[in-house]
């Protein structure tokens, strides 16, 4: 009985589809602010990783005012957005940038940047943190049924254990 009443409800109350705008290629697992979703922009090659926010609207000035604070919120392509990191309303993040995990974008982020820190702060560029990257020895090639993500394909079981395989060998060998 339970099942067919939810199946009523949701028949006649369908969920609307998302409202914010989001470009052709993603692998994204982000909260994306619910109430004002349409002021919400992102673009191709988007990746986020888990408990990511983006906020258009902000009720801190509700209280007090009787407002809501909102802007629309952009974010360009290539994109990646570290775990819990949080982007705040009215903020613009240009194309191939990188948001570290935690952080909180309060300000607009130029194109090929790397920021994090709450709030966010230019680190270096992209360029020079895949050098670090490569100096430190941490990179190690992705697996090709990584290449995937980008087109929504899922990542299997094979490809998964392909990674932890390499980056086992990896640190074997001395990195």
């Amino acid at each position: 009985m339970v099942a067919f009443m939810r199946k009523v409800f949701r028949r006649l109350f369908p969920r609307p589809a998302p409202l914010y705008k989001i470009g052709n290629v993603k692998f994204h697992n982000t909260l994306v602010d619910t109430l004002t979703p349409n002021l919400v922009e992102i673009g191709d090659n988007f990746v986020s990783a888990p408990g990511s926010i983006i906020l258009s609207h902000d009720a801190s000035t509700y209280f007090h005012s009787g407002k809501y604070r909102v802007g629309k919120t952009t974010i360009g392509d290539n994109v990646f957005l570290g775990a819990n990191a949080t982007v705040m309303p009215g903020v613009t993040i240009g194309d191939n940038v990188i948001v570290g995990a935690g952080s909180v974008v309060t300000k607009d982020v130029a194109a090929n940047a790397v920021v994090c820190g709450n709030p966010a702060r230019f680190m270096c560029t992209v360029a020079e943190y895949i050098d670090k990257c490569e100096e430190k020895g941490v990179l190690v090639p992705a697996p090709k049924g990584f290449s995937g993500i980008f087109s929504n394909k899922q990542i299997t079981e094979q490809d998964r254990q392909e990674l932890q395989f390499i980056a086992e060998e990896h640190y074997k060998n001395g990195r």
